[in-house]
């Protein structure tokens, strides 16, 4: 720091400019006698050196009351005898009185108070915080996110690794430490070669080795510079072959690890063929299930809604969907649940197109009866004879019903014993105008839904 004598008509201004109070913290490799922690925490100023801003290490106090840490206070003297906080102190400099440096003593107690603040660690991303002893003593030494030089430092690698990261690092990095050490080795080799005028590391430490034996009795009295060369040249050969060891051992520990991934990685592939085996087999059960539900659902449906009188009452609901969709040509024809004439009698159904089939096409709304395969056809008579009447139902109270009958056509295939399933429907292709339907909607479609009713004579 450079001192210089104020006169009291000079004014505060030209002092704080000239004599400036840290307050900024010093890094390790500064020359700071103060404790260095994190930032971002404030203390008493009296436990503050009044030379590196920092937290006092050893503190010391001057006769004139000011404590300085005791390597700082040591430096300070061999600049000047005049305290520097005196001069920061306004009255005074315009008293024109400074303390010195001369007398002091060790402050124990301050220094107790400062060993006791709460610190936190400075190292990038440790949380630890505790008191300022504990950081010195332990944790400063411990801190497994201190930033340290790679062992491989002394070949040429620049990164500064947390202490948790230096084995990660060296196993990822193995071949950079590798070109590393051959880049020294044939440096050094180059080096030493232009030197000693040796073509290869073996023949510099044969030749080393006979001037070694030659110049024993030398040696006792003074090294010469070629032996002290020829020492250097030794250490530095251990060196390498030590890092060698390191790196093989590196890379054998990183050769077990492959070995041991590739073994789990195994294991893992049978344990996922084993459960994928699995879960096929469960989507083959679900499918069963799913089969066996649905099948069950169509047989409820078909108790639920079963006559066995002959007379069955349909009905259609969201009806305005499957018209638009018997317009688009997606769905042209729907099944009504199957009725019985009686309990051992025909299996029946009704085949409703909407849009209309064959003569009624796009202009009527065509109703056909459907004879099913049933359980007792073996003794049913054949063909089919009863006389079948289709009614619309009328909603709207008035009993205007659309009503159309026949009686089937003993030649017609579709009134014999089926074969298959279902015989060919057959019935009305013209059951009722589409333009009927639709101008008379309110009174057969109510809330979008549609009554059929068919009688079979007994």
């Amino acid at each position: 720091m450079s001192l210089f004598a104020l006169t009291p008509g000079e004014g505060l201004q030209s002092y704080k400019s000239a004599c400036e109070w840290k307050t900024a913290p010093c890094s390790e490799d500064e020359e700071a006698g103060g404790y260095v922690t994190s930032a971002g925490r404030d203390y008493d100023c009296k436990y503050y050196c009044g030379e590196c801003g920092l937290l006092m290490r050893d503190p010391v106090q001057t006769e004139c009351g000011h404590r300085f840490c005791e390597r700082c206070h040591r430096k300070l003297l061999k600049i000047s005898t005049t305290c520097p906080s005196c001069l920061r102190d306004k009255e005074i400099v315009e008293n024109s009185s400074v303390g010195t440096l001369e007398k002091r003593f060790k402050d124990r107690a301050i220094a107790k108070e400062i060993l006791n603040l709460q610190v936190s660690c400075q190292n990038q991303g440790c949380t630890w915080s505790g008191p300022l002893r504990e950081l010195e003593a332990k944790h400063k030494t411990t801190c497994e996110q201190k930033l340290l030089k790679c062992p491989f430092s002394v070949v040429g690698c620049t990164e500064m690794i947390s202490r948790d990261k230096i084995h990660e690092h060296n196993q990822t990095c193995t071949q950079y430490h590798l070109d590393c050490v051959l880049q020294s080795i044939q440096d050094f080799v180059k080096e030493t070669s232009e030197s000693s005028k040796c073509s290869s590391l073996v023949e510099m430490i044969e030749r080393h080795k006979e001037k070694d034996t030659e110049s024993n009795g030398r040696r006792r009295s003074k090294e010469s510079e070629e032996d002290i060369k020829q020492e250097e040249l030794k250490v530095k050969v251990q060196t390498f072959e030590n890092i060698v060891t390191v790196l093989n051992r590196e890379v054998e520990d990183t050769s077990n690890t492959v070995l041991a991934q590739e073994k789990r990685l195994k294991d893992q592939e049978a344990v996922t063929a084993q459960l994928k085996s699995k879960v096929r087999q469960h989507e083959k059960s679900l499918c069963l299930k799913d089969l066996v539900i649905a099948d069950l659902q169509f047989r409820l449906e078909v108790l639920e809604h079963t006559s066995y009188d002959g007379t069955f009452v349909w009905a259609i609901s969201d009806l305005s969907r499957k018209m638009q969709d018997a317009i688009d040509g997606s769905v042209p024809s729907i099944l009504s649940p199957p009725f019985f004439t009686s309990h051992y009698g025909y299996m029946l159904c009704l085949r409703l197109y909407l849009n209309g089939d064959g003569l009624g096409a796009n202009t009527h709304l065509s109703l056909f009866l459907v004879i099913l395969k049933g359980k007792y056809d073996s003794i049913l008579e054949w063909p089919f004879s009863k006389k079948v009447t289709f009614k619309l139902l009328d909603q709207s109270g008035r009993h205007h019903q659309v009503t159309s009958a026949f009686k089937p056509d003993m030649n017609s295939a579709s009134f014999r014993k089926p074969v298959h399933s279902m015989n060919v429907a057959s019935g009305c292709p013209q059951f009722i105008p589409l333009a009927q339907l639709h101008a008379n909607r309110n009174a057969y479609a109510t809330n979008d839904i549609m009554f059929i009713k068919a009688i079979v004579d007994p």
